[in-house]
């Protein structure tokens, strides 16, 4: 005979047998679009180690694409929520009146230097006049950086350079051991693997300049129908950049989940940087910004740039 006390146990099983599903079928998930593997995504790993996107009963998948320009098509598409891309895609969705808005940003400063081998006699951006220079794709923020420094010293890329799309990481490196360019584009962590080897040089440095290299990229017609979500995903991404600023051992091993055949001194030096590079509360600096656009501009002068509250959603940040 059933007892009391086995009814109750019962009752009290089935009781969380359905807050358990409850849970599980309240769970939303979210799609983000990757543009490249970079130091950048560092919070959004984080964020899923500590739980920070559980915890808002979130659950967060990554699709990786070649490059921004696909992932921001997926993004337009509405096949993914966000991209995490550079923050000029936002701009070039606005001008394409499909509302581009820095969610989260992710990045405080850019995460490029020109990279040639040790043994080129060029020892500035200049002394490549002339020559075949890589950048990972035509109108990417690689692009765009280089065309603005060299209009910068008075010569125009077209006429003086030879701008060649490689892409990123190891096709870029081969392509400067190979001679195919005579320098290229690195970032994080091909960039600090480049100059952790004795056959490679730095040409330029940007990696200091205050630069919305890396965001969380969303359009509006996701923003106003997901709103609540956004927040939820906002909240989560800055909760993990305030742990990178706080807590060494969590970067390190977010460092550790992202590159797990670098050698455990190169990712001690990106546990290092990422503090330096990343995002502290998630706002796009009004100052990188400015020089975003200005660099756009060079590339574009048709281009029409929204204002910093235009691209920016505030609210959000300010809740999180």
């Amino acid at each position: 005979m059933q007892t009391t006390a086995m009814r109750g146990r019962g009752i009290v099983a089935v009781l969380l047998l359905g807050l358990s599903a409850f849970s599980l079928q309240a769970k939303t998930t979210l799609t983000l679009g990757a543009a490249q593997n970079s130091l950048g995504s560092l919070p959004l790993v984080i964020a899923q180690q500590k739980g920070f996107f559980a915890d808002e009963g979130l659950q967060v998948d990554t699709v990786s694409f070649k490059g921004g320009a696909p992932a921001v098509q997926a993004l337009a598409g509405g096949s993914v929520a966000a991209c995490i891309c550079a923050a000029d895609h936002a701009v070039r969705l606005q001008n394409r009146h499909l509302g581009g808005r820095v969610l989260v940003a992710l990045t405080e400063h850019h995460g490029y230097g020109l990279v040639a081998l040790a043994n080129n006699p060029a020892a500035q951006l200049s002394d490549l006049r002339g020559k075949n220079v890589g950048i990972t794709s035509p109108g990417s923020l690689t692009d765009n950086t280089l065309r603005y420094y060299i209009s910068e010293k008075g010569l125009n890329a077209e006429r003086d350079f030879r701008l060649v799309g490689i892409g990123t990481g190891g096709p870029m490196r081969a392509a400067i051991e190979s001679g195919a360019v005579q320098a290229g584009m690195l970032t994080t962590p091909d960039v600090q693997a480049a100059l952790a080897d004795p056959r490679f040089k730095l040409i330029q440095d940007f990696r200091t300049l205050q630069y919305p290299a890396l965001d969380l990229v969303v359009v509006d017609r996701w923003l106003n129908a997901h709103r609540d979500e956004a927040q939820r995903l906002t909240r989560a991404v800055i909760k993990a950049e305030q742990v990178i600023q706080t807590d060494p051992v969590a970067v390190q091993a977010g460092v550790d989940k992202m590159y797990p055949r670098l050698s455990p001194a190169l990712r001690k030096v990106l546990a290092e940087e990422a503090p330096k590079l990343l995002s502290h509360d998630g706002k796009m600096a009004p100052q990188g910004y400015q020089l975003m656009v200005k660099m756009l501009k060079v590339a574009d002068p048709t281009l029409s740039a929204p204002d910093y509250s235009a691209i920016t959603v505030p609210d959000l940040l300010s809740k999180g």
